[in-house]
């Protein structure tokens, strides 16, 4: 028990800024992707309370730049990072070794730049133009799909290098340890017939990827996050 709550606590650590106990047992560390979802499920219920507590004290589109700006706090820009490396590399139209050294640079590109500002504009607009109760369960619900995504392209489709932070991670848990995926469930039966959005933008990026480098990489888990969060909150606008 006490290594399945480390495990957890290194997703929390891992995905968010929120503090954690300071001793972890390392060995944890490549049982925590399962907990993905529990993390999320963490942090947008930190943004939902933001919503419900101060929603009707601001204006809507100031309501949703303080919580776009506190989401990206939150999780250090971890995933938003990993859109702007995927777009700069997808965006040079270069051989795959020549794909891969510029997504692992540190340095940010034009396209990396365009796709940011884009998709931190587009979940301002959907998040101030959801009201009541949808905006606090969009943000819970984009958040826990959005880390229920990274946990399935994860371990269901190659990865791309032979080294890299997220091969320590791919070690196939068995199945009873998936159950932080149950969290996604409630969201699926909310977005109904809306799912196709978040499920397109999944397709449309793993089988570039797949076509471009010959899998998928830490980047692009960050960037079908992001793409998950930001379909969401569209599907939401549209129930």
């Amino acid at each position: 028990m006490k290594k399945e709550l480390d495990a957890f606590w290194h997703a929390v650590a891992f995905l968010t800024r929120f503090p954690v106990p300071k001793k972890i047992d390392g060995d944890a560390w490549p049982m925590s992707p399962p907990y993905y979802p529990a993390a999320g499920a963490l942090l947008g219920g930190v943004l939902a309370l933001i919503s419900f507590l101060v929603g009707e004290h601001l204006p809507p589109f100031v309501l949703a730049m303080l919580l776009v700006t506190v989401w990206v706090y939150l999780t250090g820009g971890l995933h938003l990072d990993g859109l702007m490396d995927t777009a700069d590399g997808f965006g040079s139209q270069r051989s795959r070794e020549r794909v891969l050294e510029i997504m692992k640079d540190s340095r940010v590109g034009a396209m990396g730049v365009l796709a940011a500002v884009l998709l931190l504009g587009n979940k301002v607009v959907l998040l101030a133009h959801l009201q009541g109760n949808e905006l606090w369960l969009g943000i819970l619900t984009a958040v826990i799909l959005g880390r229920s995504a990274m946990l399935v392209a994860l371990y269901a489709f190659p990865y791309a290098r032979t080294e890299g932070l997220a091969q320590t991670l791919r070690t196939r848990p068995r199945w009873y340890r998936l159950w932080p995926l149950l969290l996604a469930a409630p969201g699926l039966i909310l977005l109904n017939w809306t799912l196709i959005f978040p499920a397109l933008a999944c397709w449309m990026l793993i089988s570039t990827s797949k076509r471009k480098i010959g899998g998928l990489t830490g980047d692009i888990y960050g960037a079908l996050c992001e793409l998950v969060e930001v379909t969401v909150l569209l599907g939401f606008l549209l129930t």
